[in-house]
């Protein structure tokens, strides 16, 4: 049922197969309320290509029954393409309780024909860790009842919902239980609190603490999780599909939204989009309009935005720069900034990453601080280097400035170096410095990431100790017991020059720099 693509990160471009059809992830599937509908589900199938979305098959039982029944929910959306179903958890959250059984919703989402159907989980929210577990075992409970029932018989894929919310221990705990169960594809809860609340951080450890639990080769969906300026850190942490309502929600509230935040309607001037909307009104005429037709054109805005943040997502995993995407949108919000700066801190996520990322890309990459030194693949390039036996063996080494140096190839290196140092020119081997990954070796310069990676003088000087580090564990760690550093010529990288030579005498090892 799920076909992978393309990876990057935890990231995926993936096809789900259903009884309706197939659609692509990552997908953004927009919640159709099943009884009015500002946006009509086809409407978003003909705009904007849509071919998931999600309804409530509670509100369809409560009002719509019959004609669900007789109909099938396709027909009372008016929607062809795959309709996942929600059981009435968000009801629950919102009111406390739903007039149904797990077992009763369960063969009803089975009766209207869902594609993707959703046991009745009882969301946890922003409780205390006593609510919170009694949230967890309801949940398992009403599980337990709806797998009775599709011991009958299924036809829709059914997810597994995992709740706990920031308790993390008791996310393990539900992820766990749920891993054992015959699901076909996972779903996160209770996250709209924590985004509401700008709780970023707590947000990406409850994703990265179920990633680690459930199968790799199962989708994973993330519950109300539309908004576009986190939807790439959704993406690259392993969720496959998200859904919400927020478009439609932030337009009657008059919010606007764009990739990096979202904007009060009434405090705009100019509408820096070029959608449908925005290419038709000014920000004026648009606050003019009747309230039915103000709110139906900015949720048509909400969820362009919404669509265009999908496909660069989509974009960005097919080059092998989703993390680059994750460093532009980090800088959107000081919270989400730090929710990324304790994503990269993640050693047990970053090193599941690395397992997931390939190791070559079709684009190159760009590094532009310290923080992008703690990617994934800038740490696995340096593992390998570490594992790499040189073409050379000798116990002397040149390092030749990759930047800002008078020399920059290994010709003019070993000119200089007879000239100044005829005795160690022969028997020496030749690697190159001053660069994101520490030392590379002569004859891996144009072996990718190498001479594929882009970088500028400015993240050498604002990383000198973690560049350091990195060029004198390769030193020790291939035995070599003579270094000749070749100088520069700017002040700043002389500096980091001194403080590898000084590192490196510390470690016992014979440096000369000329």
């Amino acid at each position: 049922m799920f076909e992978v693509i393309a990876k990057d990160l935890l990231g995926r471009i993936g096809r789900i197969e259903t009884k309706s059809g197939r659609f692509e992830t990552p997908a953004f599937l927009p919640v159709i309320n099943p009884v009015s509908q500002a946006i009509p589900a086809s409407y978003i199938s003909e705009k904007f290509g849509c071919r998931a979305v999600i309804t409530n098959a509670y509100i369809i039982y409560r009002r719509l029954r019959s004609e669900g029944m007789e109909k099938g929910v396709h027909s009372i959306i008016s929607f062809d393409g795959v309709v996942m179903t929600d059981s009435g958890g968000y009801q629950m959250l919102e009111y406390g309780d739903v007039t149904v059984t797990p077992k009763e919703i369960a063969k009803f989402q089975e009766a209207i024909s869902s594609d993707m159907a959703i046991p009745l989980d009882v969301p946890t929210g922003l409780v205390s860790y006593e609510k919170a577990k009694e949230s967890v075992e309801k949940t398992l409970a009403n599980v337990a009842e709806t797998l009775e029932v599709l011991a009958n018989g299924r036809r829709a894929l059914w997810a597994a919902p995992i709740q706990g919310g920031a308790h993390l221990q008791l996310l393990e705990y539900c992820a766990s239980r749920l891993v054992e169960m015959p699901f076909d594809f996972f779903a996160l809860g209770s996250p709209t609190p924590l985004m509401e609340g700008y709780m970023f951080t707590k947000l990406f450890k409850m994703i990265a603490t179920v990633k680690r639990i459930i199968p790799s080769e199962k989708p994973l969906h993330l519950f109300g999780a539309g908004h576009p300026m986190l939807m790439p850190f959704a993406v690259a942490m392993g969720c496959d599909t998200f859904d919400s309502a927020s478009y439609y929600l932030y337009a009657k509230d008059g919010r606007y939204m764009s990739s990096s935040g979202t904007l009060r309607l009434s405090m705009l001037d100019y509408f820096p989009c070029e959608c449908e909307v925005c290419s038709k009104y000014s920000p004026d005429e648009l606050r003019s309009l009747p309230d039915d037709e103000r709110v139906r054109l900015l949720s048509l805005h909400n969820l362009s935005v919404c669509f265009r943040e999908v496909m660069e997502i989509r974009q960005a995993i097919k080059d092998g720069r989703l993390m680059e995407l994750l460093e532009i949108r980090a800088r959107s919000h000081p919270r989400l900034y730090a929710a990324f700066r304790s994503m990269l801190s993640d050693r047990k996520l970053i090193e599941l990453m690395e397992m997931h990322t390939p190791v070559s890309k079709r684009r190159g990459m760009n590094l532009f601080d310290k923080l992008s030194l703690l990617r994934p693949e800038v740490s696995r390039t340096r593992s390998r280097l570490m594992e790499y036996v040189p073409v050379k063996k000798s116990d002397t080494i040149v390092l030749i400035p990759q930047v800002g140096g008078k020399y920059k190839t290994v010709e003019a290196a070993e000119r200089i170096v007879k000239e100044k140092l005829p005795e160690v020119a022969e028997r020496a081997s030749y690697a190159f410095f001053l660069n994101p990954y520490g030392v590379v070796p002569a004859e891996l310069k144009f072996v990718y990431p190498f001479s594929q990676t882009n970088f500028s003088i400015s993240l050498l000087s604002d990383a000198k100790e973690n560049i350091t580090d990195a060029t004198v564990n390769y030193i020790v760690g291939h035995g070599y017991e003579y270094v000749v550093l070749l100088n520069v010529r700017s002040p700043s990288l002389r500096e980091l020059v001194m403080l590898i030579k000084s590192k490196l005498e510390e470690k016992g090892i014979m440096v000369s720099v000329i």
